[in-house]
């Protein structure tokens, strides 16, 4: 009877330590994953709030200022003797780029920054066309003009509608570069906000300027020397081309 009690003595402290092991690893695997699922966590930007996105383009119509010399205007376009200046479209353009970013705490110690607000704007400010004052509206020369202006215009005009898809196209790039950003540290926080910030101004700015580019090149392909020769004989010999403008330049 003594060693029969002894041996289940025996067997019963056996289970309780191995019940015990296993509880044990129990919970350490709880803790593991627990840990796993915050750091995977801490390690992704991902989960990003989608932030106020405002466009704004605003527009001017193209306005015609006819009470401008054929003198003025070649001063104006600062042109050489060889061409007569007697039509000019001017166009400008203004713009900036606000963004605000949010840091949020992501983990002890980790941030995620959150593009809170991004806000380019594009203004334009003159769009003047301009045609000889000398050029009596509804002559031959005067059509001329207008209509070479015109396409001008229409090239500006077109620019317009490139920035806007340009902009679009901006916003979505810079939503997904949050969203594949890791957590930085307390300490990185405000030197991270002035290099995006500074990165986006600058990948605006060049957006904007390769666009430009595109537009002043459309723009020289209309003004060419056989252009300008085919208009100057549009109305024939003894126009208003070669007579009352030539006049009005001496």
């Amino acid at each position: 009877m003594a060693v029969q009690s002894a041996k289940r003595t025996e067997t019963t402290l056996l289970n309780t330590w191995g019940m015990g092991t296993l509880c044990g690893l129990f919970v350490l695997f709880l803790l593991f994953m627990v840990s796993g699922s915050a750091q995977s966590q801490q390690n992704s930007c991902a989960v990003a709030r989608a932030p106020v996105a405002s466009l704004s383009f605003i527009n001017q119509d193209p306005m015609l200022d006819r009470h401008r010399s054929v003198r003025w205007l070649n001063n104006r376009a600062n042109q050489g003797s060889r061409y007569m200046v007697t039509g000019l479209t001017e166009y400008e353009l203004q713009a900036r780029f606000d963004m605000r970013l949010e840091p949020v705490e992501v983990g002890v110690g980790a941030f995620c920054l959150y593009p809170i607000r991004i806000s380019p704007e594009v203004e334009v400010i003159k769009h003047l066309v301009y045609v000889a004052s000398e050029l009596e509206r509804g002559t031959c020369e005067y059509d001329v003009v207008y209509a070479h202006e015109g396409q001008h215009v229409q090239i500006n005009q077109h620019m317009e509608q490139d920035i806007q898809r340009e902009l679009d196209a901006m916003v979505s790039e810079i939503m997904a570069d949050f969203a594949a950003m890791r957590p930085v540290g307390a300490g990185e926080v405000q030197r991270l906000q002035r290099r995006l910030l500074n990165q986006y101004g600058q990948d605006f700015k060049r957006r904007l300027r390769a666009i430009d580019l595109a537009r002043r090149e459309d723009h020289r392909a209309i003004d060419t020397p056989d252009e300008y020769e085919r208009l100057s004989k549009a109305c024939g010999p003894n126009s208003a081309f070669q007579t009352t403008l030539p006049d009005a330049m001496r």
